[in-house]
């Protein structure tokens, strides 16, 4: 096992959508524990590794790694003797038998040998486990930080890859959630750890119920913005609009967490030092941001190039929107969703939505993602995913974008703002303390220091990884700077 993850891992690894280090130069990949177990005619090795990088600290992944006799299709990592036996190495994550090994570990409850492995089921929801463990396991492809199986309609269980100390985030919400009756999210259906040899305990699973649904919000609404451009839907004309209930769902989702009593969720007194911080931070990202731009200026197109110094002025004045922060001088501070958007959402058969995937920000540590923030950090990260669905919508039609179906989109974005908005602020006022300023005046300036944020974020993702998509969040922040 030793020299395979050596050898051969290192490699594998890097051609892996979930592998978070891409970049950093693989050094070595050391075990550090696994669990070792036959299952039928194959063995599975539920590997924790320390990867060590050229540049920068070593992480920790779990890889089930399975030794089996053939890979058929499956991706081959290494081949292996196994006694007499000739084998490979694959992911056990795409062996058939690995969802029903995992889905028999979380209802067996107990702790594995040597105290390091622990795989419970939450009691109340054992049936839903049950009944997954009668369906055939799925590998869901479109997972990028993580592994993902479905269970049919019974189950859903997420495989976290880069291991982080701490409390899983995701599973300390859907707990806090159920705790206080708020049923816009999956049930919490059970959870797998690993202990380090120095005692500190790292999540590796997440099971939870499945919700039937038809597609994530952000597919969903892509395919709403089609009939939106082609003219076929009057959004203006509909009474109780998507966009309205999805505020509701998330102002209901705020208005349950003020709720929470547990001490890693009450919600928290405003502090003016907090928003002060907020305030230098913000603007100090503005100068970072317009640095950004100018040291990556050659990879963006010729418009926006040449526009270049009057972008950079533009974001540079934008600073003083960061002083909107100090509008929440009244409002406390809750747990957030943390990286919420329209792919964070399901939209359910009667016309519903449930939020999903409470882990916060990924590349973030779990410290920073279990912070107690402004709730309007969610708010503004909805607002700013509408503007990438009309920009996907636009960027689909390509040159057949007529001035027509541009002015309809950019309406329905106009539109879609108001109404979840209008949405949220009714909902949110039910809170046991206020979570956003009361006036309109105070609520518009701290929602768009915290756009400004979300914003800041996106023009340094889309100059480093996507130049073609840049115009899209400079044209929300500087509507008059983008080409």
């Amino acid at each position: 096992m030793a020299s395979v993850l050596a050898e051969d891992v290192p490699r594998w690894l890097e051609t892996q959508r979930w592998f978070a280090d891409k970049g950093r130069g693989v050094a070595a990949v050391v075990l550090e524990d696994a669990l070792v177990q036959p299952v039928g005619n194959d063995w599975l090795a539920l590997v924790i590794a320390r990867v060590q990088f050229r540049v920068g600290e070593p992480a920790r992944y779990c890889l089930p790694l399975a030794w089996t006799a053939s890979s058929g299709d499956r991706e081959t990592i290494a081949t292996s003797t196994l006694g007499a036996a000739e084998g490979v190495f694959v992911d056990a994550t795409e062996m058939p038998w690995f969802g029903r090994w995992l889905l028999d570990a979380l209802l067996a409850s107990n702790a594995r040998p040597g105290g390091g492995w622990t795989f419970a089921a939450h009691v109340p929801a054992r049936p839903v486990l049950e009944r997954a463990r009668l369906r055939t396991g799925t590998l869901l492809r479109g997972e990028q930080s993580n592994t993902s199986l479905r269970f049919g309609d019974a189950a859903n269980v997420k495989l976290v890859r880069r291991l982080q100390p701490g409390p899983n985030p995701d599973e300390e919400m859907l707990r806090a959630l159920t705790s206080v009756g708020f049923n816009r999210v999956p049930a919490f259906a059970g959870s797998a750890s690993w202990r380090s040899h120095d005692g500190v305990e790292f999540p590796i699973a997440l099971a939870q119920d499945f919700v039937p649904n038809d597609g994530d919000g952000w597919a969903w609404m892509l395919r709403r913005l089609e009939a939106v451009a082609a003219g076929t839907l009057d959004f203006e004309r509909d009474p109780v609009s998507p966009e309205t209930l999805l505020g509701r769902r998330t102002g209901e989702l705020h208005e349950a967490l003020s709720q929470v009593s547990m001490s890693a969720l009450a919600p928290e007194p405003p502090c003016e030092a907090a928003i002060a911080a907020g305030v230098r931070s913000t603007r100090d990202a503005v100068d970072q941001t317009g640095l950004l731009l100018q040291d990556h200026q050659g990879q963006v197109s010729g418009a926006l190039r040449n526009r270049m110094p009057q972008i950079v002025a533009a974001l540079a004045r934008s600073a003083d929107v960061a002083e909107g922060f100090r509008d929440e001088i009244d409002t406390w501070r809750i747990r957030v969703h943390g990286d919420y958007h329209l792919g964070q959402t399901l939209r359910t058969p009667d016309g519903d939505w449930v939020l999903i995937d409470f882990e916060g920000e990924p590349a973030r540590p779990v410290a920073a993602r279990r912070a107690k923030t402004s709730a309007l950090k969610d708010v503004a990260g909805m607002l700013r995913s509408f503007a990438y669905a009309r920009g996907a919508a636009e960027r689909s039609l390509g040159p057949h974008l007529s001035q027509a179906a541009a002015a309809r989109l950019s309406a329905w974005e106009a539109t879609a703002r108001r109404e979840f908005v209008a949405g949220y602020r009714a909902a949110v006022r039910s809170a046991p303390v206020p979570l956003v300023p009361a006036g309109d005046v105070a609520f518009a300036n701290a929602l768009a220091a915290w756009e400004l944020d979300k914003a800041l974020y996106e023009i340094a993702y889309e100059v480093r990884n996507r130049p073609d998509w840049l115009e899209l969040p400079l044209r929300a922040l500087l509507p008059n700077a983008s080409g």
